[in-house]
C-alpha cells in the first residue's frame, strides 16, 4: 500500500496530511504567531486540504504566543470544519481553552474540542 501522506516543514512546526484525510499540525516550541504567520499557516493548510472542510489536530508546542489578530484570522478561517487541540500541560490547556472561547466569540464555523491524546482527537474527527 502506498503512503500518500504529505508533509510540510516550516519554522512554525510540521504539518502532515495523513491518508486518513486528517491534518496533523505539530507546533514548534518558542514561537510567536502574528497575523503574517497566521496567513502563512493558512496558505500551507490550504495546499494540503482545499475542501473548506479540513479536520485538523493541533499538537500544542510549549511557549507559544498568539497575537489577537492571528487568533482572529485562524479561528474565522473558512478552511476548517473541526479542530482538535491536543494538550499536555496546564498552560497549554489554558491557551487552548481561550482559543475555544474566542472561536465562539468570533462565531467560528469550526467545531473545536480539547483532548489529552492524539488517538482521542482522531476518533472525534473521524466520527460521522
Amino acid at each position: 500500500m502506498a503512503n500518500n501522506a504529505q508533509t510540510v516543514i516550516s519554522p512554525y512546526g510540521t504539518i502532515v496530511r495523513q491518508e486518513n484525510g486528517l491534518i496533523y499540525y505539530y507546533k514548534s516550541d518558542d514561537i510567536s504567531i502574528d497575523s503574517s504567520v497566521a496567513n502563512e499557516l493558512l496558505k500551507l493548510l490550504y495546499t494540503l486540504d482545499n475542501s473548506y472542510a479540513a479536520k485538523v489536530i493541533v499538537v500544542q508546542g510549549h511557549r507559544i504566543e498568539y497575537s489577537f489578530e492571528a487568533q482572529r484570522l485562524l479561528l474565522t478561517s473558512e478552511l476548517f470544519a473541526k479542530i482538535a487541540y491536543v494538550i499536555e500541560t496546564s498552560t497549554q490547556f489554558m491557551t487552548a481553552e481561550l482559543l475555544q472561547d474566542l472561536a465562539k466569540t468570533f462565531r467560528s464555523q469550526a467545531e473545536i474540542k480539547l483532548f489529552q491524546q492524539v488517538e482521542e482527537a482522531e476518533a472525534w474527527l473521524l466520527e460521522g
